[in-house]
C-alpha cells in the first residue's frame, strides 16, 4: 500500500508538466482505436518480398534478410514526435539482450511516406545516432533505414495490417505505434506496441520469431497504449492522466481491500482462538 500512494502522488506532482505540451482547450476527439492491429487476422501471414532503397541509395529485397528473425519499424522520417521515440527506444531496449544486430537478427526501419528518400532516410539515421549517444546499441551501423515507392509500401503495410493517415490541417502522419516481428522466412510472428519496449519482451520475441513461433502482444504492452492520446493540435500523443490515474486507484483500492480481509481474519482468530 505504501508503494502506491507515492506513485499517485508522483503522478499528481507531474501534472504541471505534462500540461506545458498537452492543449488546455480544444482537445482531440481522435479515437487511436481506429488504428489497431487485429493481430489474429494477419499472424502466421508471410509478408510480401518488397523492394527497398537504404540510406545509401542502394537497392534491397526484404529476401535479402532471409535466414534471421527482422524487427520491421514502420515510421516516416520527417516525423517530429513519436517515430523517433520508437526507434531510440528500441535502440535502448538492444542494450539489455545479448543479441547483436545483424549477428542474430536484422532491423529495418522503413518509411510509409513515398516522399521520403535516401537522403531523409539518412538524416533521420544520423539524428537517432546523435540523440542516443553513448547509448547506441553495438553494430547500430547494420540497422536499416529504408524507402519505397507507393506501390511497395501499400503491399507491407496491408500485409501486417498497418493503418495511417494524413492530417492536411496538422500536416502530419497518424500512424500507430508498432513493432513488426517477422521470421527469417518473412512470416509475421508478433507485435509489440507502444514506445520503450522492455528488452526482455524483444528477446522473447527475437528467439519466438527465429522458430517462426507466433504469438499475441502481452496485456501489459496493450495497455501501455491506453497511456497516450493522439492530438492533432500538438501533433503527437500525450499522456492519458486521467486514465494512469484511475489504473492507480484501482490498484490501491484492491491492495487496501486485501490489507482490511487479511487483517480482519487476524482479529478473528485473536478473538477466537482455537
Amino acid at each position: 500500500m505504501k508503494f502506491f500512494i507515492p506513485v499517485v502522488f508522483l503522478l499528481i506532482a507531474l501534472n504541471e508538466n505534462i500540461e506545458a505540451f498537452a492543449p488546455s482547450q480544444n482537445q482531440s476527439d481522435f479515437d487511436p482505436s481506429i488504428l489497431k492491429i487485429e493481430e489474429n487476422n494477419y499472424l502466421g501471414e508471410t509478408a510480401p518480398d518488397i523492394v527497398m532503397t537504404d540510406s545509401k541509395g542502394k537497392a534491397l529485397k526484404l529476401s535479402d534478410f532471409s535466414g534471421k528473425p527482422v524487427i520491421l519499424s514502420i515510421i516516416y522520417y520527417t516525423c517530429l514526435h513519436s517515430c523517433p521515440t520508437l526507434n531510440e527506444g528500441l535502440a535502448e531496449a538492444f542494450n539489455g539482450i545479448d543479441y547483436q544486430i545483424g549477428d542474430e537478427f536484422n532491423v529495418i526501419s522503413l518509411s510509409f511516406d513515398s516522399n521520403d528518400n535516401s537522403t531523409s532516410a539518412r538524416k533521420f539515421h544520423e539524428r537517432i545516432e546523435k540523440n542516443l549517444g553513448s547509448s547506441l546499441p553495438y553494430n547500430f551501423d547494420k540497422w536499416v533505414f529504408a524507402t519505397a515507392d507507393s506501390d511497395e509500401i501499400e503491399k507491407i503495410t496491408k500485409s501486417v495490417g498497418y493503418r495511417y493517415f494524413y492530417s492536411k490541417e496538422d500536416g502530419i502522419f497518424v500512424h500507430p505505434n508498432v513493432y513488426v516481428f517477422l521470421s527469417p522466412g518473412r512470416k509475421i510472428t508478433r507485435y509489440i506496441f507502444g514506445l520503450y519496449p522492455p528488452p526482455f519482451d524483444i528477446k522473447l520475441a527475437l528467439t519466438e520469431s527465429g522458430r517462426g513461433k507466433t504469438g499475441k502482444a502481452s496485456l501489459i504492452n496493450t495497455a501501455v497504449l491506453a497511456c497516450y492520446s493522439y492530438d492533432p493540435s500538438m501533433g503527437g500523443y500525450r499522456i492519458n492522466l486521467s486514465f494512469i490515474l484511475g489504473l492507480s486507484g484501482f490498484f490501491l483500492a484492491f491492495i487496501t481491500g486485501i490489507i482490511v480481509f487479511l487483517y480482519s481474519r487476524k482479529l478473528k482468530r485473536s478473538k477466537y482462538p482455537h
